[in-house]
């Protein structure tokens, strides 16, 4: 028994088991996978629109930086960023539905930190969170900082980020 465990394997061609026997089922395969995600990828690229940057964009990028600056926010962001993500519309801004975003914030600092009430403390809400997102409502969307400072007005807020 063990002679014949010890005898070297034949050599020479083994037949290919039929399931690899067609090699060009993988290459059709791989091919037509490489070109769907080339397609998709294109598509993907015409498809994504960007904020518009253009000569409105930046205008009303330049008019949000001297309201910041009049409103004696301590530091106005560069031009070019609020241009591309601001856009002519004023963005994510002015197209949210409600206020969910800044009450989230606004109602984070003030219920505290811990799980339960016992554990929690109140935070100061600073007041720049408004006073920002209402700057920009003021230049591109001036039809809801009426409704925008009417909701806010309940909430107490502090002067707390010093230049």
């Amino acid at each position: 028994m063990l002679a014949q465990t010890t005898a070297e394997a034949p050599v020479g061609e083994h037949p290919i088991p039929e399931r690899h026997a067609d090699v060009h089922d993988n290459r059709i395969l791989l091919t037509v996978i490489g070109v769907l995600v080339t397609v998709l990828v294109i598509v993907g690229l015409v498809a994504f629109t960007h904020p518009t940057n253009n000569g409105l964009a930046k205008a009303k990028a330049v008019q949000l930086q001297q309201v910041l600056r009049h409103r004696g926010l301590p530091v106005a962001p560069n031009l070019a960023v609020l241009s591309s993500s601001l856009g002519t519309d004023g963005g994510v801004v002015c197209k949210a539905s409600g206020y969910n975003l800044t009450d989230a914030i606004l109602n984070q600092q003030d219920s505290g930190l811990g799980g339960s009430p016992s554990a929690s403390r109140v935070l100061p809400v600073e007041s720049e969170i408004v006073n920002g997102q209402l700057a920009i409502i003021d230049v591109y969307c001036p039809s809801r900082a009426a409704a925008f400072k009417a909701h806010f007005a309940k909430y107490k807020l502090y002067n707390l980020v010093r230049p």
